[in-house]
């Protein structure tokens, strides 16, 4: 990091701190004032509450509101209940809510410092109302630029669906259930396909090699991945702990690869977690903060190695290759045929690689974003993805046709 750049990010760190700091002595750390952002979801009051989701309805009003369950981590999330005058049942508004919300310190320096507001509150505002897939309905997303104070207000799939969540020491996704998950790729996929929109009206979004530089000045994510290689060398494969040195520069190297092939919309952190299943079956995608413009295969390879099982990733992976390759022609996008797009697979091993690796090094000062246990899960597996494939060597391949 350069001295300029260090400069920068202590100043925005000092900035949201002031901020920070002027919120809990003051009023808005436990109301919520009308025409502003929320410091938490405990601040909400009814008359916020109307006038985020009465729009259009004017006769319509919020009669009370209550926090039902939730947890902390990257962000806060609280279950929300709200009721209404008999104007706001007849409409049919939302009573059960999600939030997501910024309300500590080191939540807004991270979330804000790399990009993570931005990303989510675009893609509830203008990107998922276009979208044919399972994902939540976003209600309300906002933050303020200044302090990174945030408040996203998302539809409770777990009571409007009878969603159920999992992470890889929890749930195993059958054959069904990885072709879904594969399938609702290929529908965002195709959707904003190699689209002129991702730099014009999506314009926030970052390809993922600016993104991963950006937020390494700002966090130091190198010095998180080698403390995550370091915490983890037990279940990473000896060949490639071999070869450490070459795995952070690899990163770099499949972002820029891909960086002039049809680029499209990708999630860019579909690790096991995110993903759902509604009661009636469907595999749903959560938690669009790492929202990026990019390579398909980033995701693609992302999910299988998260979301599979070592041994049912080997198995199926060249198999769900071709389907999602089919989904992603029947949602419109232009697919490579199976040999272009197995390199592709190969070379985009790496974001979940970062992801998980940078989890499991992160710093005392960062939010505890996921238990060690699942963070040592989604590494072994994903690393092992990497040696199966290759990865490191198909980076000096080039696919000829």
């Amino acid at each position: 990091m350069s001295v300029r750049e260090k400069g920068r990010a202590v100043a925005l760190t000092a900035r949201i701190a002031g901020h920070y700091l002027s919120e809990r002595i003051g009023r808005s750390a436990t109301t919520a004032r009308l025409g502003e952002v929320p410091a938490a979801p405990e601040a909400l009051t009814p008359e916020w509450l109307t006038a985020v989701l009465c729009d259009g309805h004017p006769d319509a009003k919020v009669e009370s509101v209550a926090l039902t369950g939730g947890s902390d981590g990257t962000s806060s999330r609280r279950a929300i209940s709200v009721e209404y005058n008999e104007a706001g049942r007849s409409a049919g508004l939302p009573t059960e809510l999600f939030s997501k919300s910024t309300t500590s310190l080191t939540q807004r320096i991270v979330c804000g410092l790399c990009h993570l507001l931005e990303n989510e509150s675009g893609f509830y505002t203008r990107i998922r109302p276009e979208l044919d897939m399972e994902a939540p309905v976003g209600y309300h997303a906002e933050f303020d630029p200044r302090s990174f104070r945030s408040l996203f207000l998302l539809e409770n799939v777990v009571t409007t669906k009878g969603a159920t969540f999992g992470n890889p020491l929890t749930r195993e996704l059958d054959r069904a259930m990885a072709e879904d998950m594969v399938g609702q790729l290929a529908r965002y996929h195709g959707a904003f396909w190699d689209s002129p929109r991702l730099r014009t009206d999506f314009g926030w979004l970052l390809t993922g090699e600016r993104w991963h530089t950006e937020i390494d000045n700002m966090i130091n994510t190198a010095r998180m991945f080698r403390n995550g290689i370091a915490r983890g060398e037990a279940v990473i494969p000896p060949e490639l702990l071999k070869r450490r040195n070459e795995l952070w520069p690899g990163l770099f190297r499949a972002m820029a690869l891909h960086s002039n092939t049809p680029q499209t919309l990708v999630h860019a952190d579909v690790h096991a977690g995110n993903w759902y299943r509604t009661a009636d079956g469907r595999m749903g995608l959560y938690d669009w903060q790492c929202t990026l413009r990019g390579n398909w295969a980033l995701d693609f390879a992302y999910a299988l190695m998260s979301g599979l099982t070592i041994e049912n990733r080997r198995a199926w992976e060249r198999e769900l290759l071709e389907f999602y390759l089919d989904r992603l022609k029947a949602a419109g996008g232009d697919a490579p045929g199976f040999n272009e797009a197995w390199l592709h697979y190969r070379q985009q091993t790496f974001q979940g690689m970062f992801a998980w690796v940078g989890t499991l090094g992160q710093g005392r000062m960062q939010p505890d974003m996921q238990p060690r246990d699942v963070s040592l899960a989604n590494v072994e597996r994903i690393m092992q993805a990497i040696a199966d494939l290759e990865s490191l060597d198909s980076l000096d391949e080039s696919y000829s046709g």
